[in-house]
């Protein structure tokens, strides 16, 4: 479970984001054609996961009633 969002942050942390990554490189091929393909899931999972966290907090923010409101 995430720990809970700093202050007017929607998202992963830098914190977070750096930790998944450091968990999918683990094991890095040796082959660039493999190196290539794990770079590219690594993206593509790492934004994956930062939307997830983005429609969470706000989610959580239209629940407190503090969703972000236009100035118009």
């Amino acid at each position: 479970m995430a720990p809970p969002p700093v202050q007017g942050q929607v998202g992963l942390t830098r914190r977070e984001l750096e930790r998944e990554l450091a968990w999918m490189l683990r094991s890095v091929p040796e082959n660039p054609k493999e190196f290539m393909k794990l770079l590219t899931q690594t993206v593509v999972t790492l934004m994956d996961k930062n939307n997830e966290a983005i429609a969470r907090g706000l989610a959580q923010r239209e629940s407190a009633g503090t969703g972000a409101r236009g100035n118009g």
